[in-house]
């Protein structure tokens, strides 16, 4: 036998003997798999830059840390390709059977017949050398490979508990009959005798879930979701690199945004995604870069704007990943095509259509749970002013009351304040509700002047940052504001005055940073701006004013910016005007607040009902020249309660800023003689308070001390 004959010899013992390469999900893609769309579309050999967020997922089917990888996302995001590259893999390179569930079997034989059956042509060596050659060895619902045997199979009670497999998929898991009650649990009895070696992959847009918060995700994929590593797509904005999340519940969401009144080619025209770190706007030109240079970033784990991730991801069998619309390079019309859908939608259910054509934008095409329009009732002033109580003094806080949060709403001559006290479960007091409108403090009684002088922001030091209020039932005792908040938009020059504000305050030892709750830096003082899109969160904390492209440390003194969904707000508040009972989430008033008259306009209640919900999820005012102060107000309270994790208080065992009185951080006494200047009948709301400073000259040398501040800083 001649030497190149011995050597070929040599190496096919060689390739026969050894064990394959080990490769993961990912990389027997990127070297195997081949894309043939005989319809139309992309040619070639798998590429992860186009769908680089599908990497990961694949990766976690190799891992042994995970059981079961759960992805949710919407159609035409690539995500049923995790599935094929997996079967793929399995067959080529680490066979095992494998089952792959999908909801009828109608849809079971249009998808073999129409991918699995020309994937098996395309990929010769690694699919179809390894087909058995008899007859039933091929059939549409089932093919045996060399190793593997794989069934595609229509979800049902007696496929569901009949077969066994080590790895099985779950495809378009919430389509499946309700009846059939937890899916998973059935799949994992069916791979429980193989023990560490099994893995299940669950795929699906999220029709089950009720909502898009995890208290929403009782059922189908975001339920599985929720038990895992909850891992969100973050990217970096091209204009401040800024890193941000399009999925809801990221410590800071990119949300998309149009034109909601607009005509519907104009709104897809002008759809952007805006950048949470600088408020720019986002092409859909840039989604490719913006994808390219995308992380995975989950529970237990925190991305600074910079980009830089700290933390441990948590260690759990389920990795979870959340794929939405605008993440996907192939969402039909990109970013234009999202927004023209839903609002087309939208319109048409406002017109008498039906909701589940809004349900299936939102789900299959945005990628993100539906929360069912509510149908708001209408409290009308006159009946909240009825409700106000008799035994509430306004400037007092009831015994029931934990802690206090302060809203001030920026107007051209004064300050609007509201004081909102927050109990057990939710329930909520109207404290206070005045305004700051003259400097008399000043040495005059000219109007105030937000928009342009420094001087007029620091007469709310002692008015509000650093006021108590007494107790009904001690009114020798003071309770302290936990959080104040003020409206950093508005007239031109405000924005920047508030800013400064901020800044003199910290300085002066005046702000305090609590931590972080939930990724987001919790603040006793917080610039606020409401965001009317009903797809933005709850609220996130960023730092718009420094953030800039390419830097990767915030200077000191960088200043926060709390941005709040004031759609959801407002949507809580009218849940909660609409209890008629006092309890959980139920709004108390002072009589002080209605007029003296039965029957005479309810000013302040009138401005609390001066907006309606439209069938968008968005809010409008009845009529155009309403007045809404102290339904922004309330709104802006509740966010910046909302941001000292109410939401999260165990009332049981809460923190001592809001457990009772006796033991509760934020009271102490008030200085001798204040008490008996704050006990008479209590304020009118929208008339000036007076301008009691509850310790003394304390107060009066920390003004003096932030008016020095201020003026070196000029």
């Amino acid at each position: 036998m001649s030497a190149e004959a011995l050597r070929l010899v040599d190496a096919g013992l060689e390739a026969a003997l050894l064990p394959p390469e080990k490769l993961t999900v990912a990389e027997y893609a990127a070297q195997h798999r081949w894309l043939a769309n005989e319809g139309g579309g992309y040619v070639g050999r798998w590429q992860h830059a186009i769908v680089p967020y599908l990497v990961a997922p694949m990766e976690a089917l190799t891992a042994h840390a995970h059981d079961t990888v759960a992805v949710v996302g919407p159609g035409q995001s690539a995500k049923t390709s995790i599935a094929e590259n997996w079967f793929l893999h399995t067959v080529g390179a680490d066979p095992a059977d494998l089952l792959w569930y999908m909801q009828t079997d109608a849809v079971v034989n249009a998808y073999v017949k129409d991918r699995i059956e020309p994937m098996i042509a395309t990929h010769e060596a690694e699919l179809a050398n390894r087909l058995g050659l008899r007859a039933i060895d091929d059939s549409l619902h089932f093919k045996r490979f060399r190793g593997a045997k794989v069934q595609w199979l229509s979800a049902n009670k007696s496929n569901l508990i009949s077969k066994s497999a080590p790895r099985i998929v779950l495809d378009e898991i919430d389509a499946y009959l309700g009846s059939l009650g937890d899916v998973k649990a059935l799949a994992d009895i069916r791979r429980q005798a193989f023990g560490s070696s099994s893995k299940l992959l669950a795929l699906s847009h999220p029709d089950r879930a009720a909502g898009p918060k995890p208290a929403d995700w009782k059922a189908g994929i975001m339920a599985i979701y929720a038990d895992s590593d909850r891992r969100r797509w973050y990217w970096p904005c091209p204009h401040c690199n800024g890193w941000s999340s399009p999925c809801p519940g990221a410590a800071r969401v990119m949300v998309l945004d149009y034109p909601a009144d607009a005509p519907l080619e104009e709104i897809e025209q002008a759809a952007r995604l805006i950048c949470p770190c600088c408020g720019s706007s986002i092409e859909d030109g840039a989604r490719r870069e913006m994808n390219a240079a995308g992380v995975w970033v989950g529970d237990g784990q925190e991305i600074a704007e910079d980009g830089r991730i700290s933390g441990e991801l948590v260690r759990r069998k389920i990795a979870g990943f959340w794929i939405v619309g605008v993440m996907s390079p192939f969402a039909f019309g990109g970013l234009g095509g999202l927004a023209r859908a839903r609002v087309k939608a939208e319109r048409e259910f406002a017109a008498g259509g039906e909701e589940s054509t809004v349900r299936e934008v939102v789900v299959k095409q945005w990628g993100i749970p539906y929360t069912p329009s509510k149908q708001l009732g209408s409290v009308a002033a006159e009946t909240l002013a009825e409700r106000a109580e008799e035994t509430l003094r306004l400037g007092q806080v009831p015994e029931a009351v934990r802690f206090l949060t302060a809203a001030i709403d920026v107007q051209k001559t004064y300050f609007d304040v509201l004081v909102r006290g927050w109990g057990r479960d939710g329930e909520s007091w109207v404290i206070d509700a005045y305004q700051v409108a003259a400097a008399a403090d000043l040495g005059g009684d000219r109007p105030l002047d937000p928009a342009a002088r420094a001087e007029d922001w620091d007469l709310l030091i002692a008015r509000v940052l650093t006021r108590r209020w007494p107790l009904a039932t001690d009114r020798s005792l003071g309770m302290a504001l936990r959080a104040v908040g003020f409206d950093s938009g508005g007239a031109p020059g405000v924005t920047v005055q508030a800013y400064a504000a901020w800044r003199r305050w910290k300085l002066a030892g005046l702000v305090r940073g609590y931590g972080k709750i939930d990724g987001r830096d919790v603040w006793s003082v917080l610039p606020l701006k409401g965001h009317n899109n009903p797809n933005a969160p709850l609220l996130q904390v960023t730092y718009p004013d420094t953030v800039r492209k390419n830097s990767r440390v915030r200077p000191d003194g960088t200043v926060p910016l709390g941005l709040f969904n004031s759609s959801a707000f407002k949507d809580a508040l009218a849940g909660q005007l609409q209890r008629a009972l006092p309890g959980a989430r139920f709004v108390h008033f002072p009589r002080a607040l209605a007029a003296a008259e039965p029957g005479e306009a309810q000013v302040w209640f009138e401005q609390l009902c001066a907006e309606r919900r439209r069938a968008d999820g968005r809010w409008e005012k009845t009529q155009a020249n309403a007045r809404n102060e102290a339904l922004d107000l309330m709104v802006m309270s509740h966010a910046l309660a909302f941001g000292q994790g109410l939401e999260r208080v165990r009332w049981d065992n809460p923190p001592p800023w809001a457990a009772p009185h006796a033991t509760n951080t934020l009271v102490a006494p008030l200085p001798a003689g204040t008490a008996a200047a704050m006990a008479g009948p209590g304020a009118a709301p929208v008339v000036p308070a007076a301008p009691v400073a509850p310790v003394g000259a304390v107060i009066a040398a920390g003004a003096a001390a932030v008016r020095s501040i201020a003026s070196r800083l000029a």
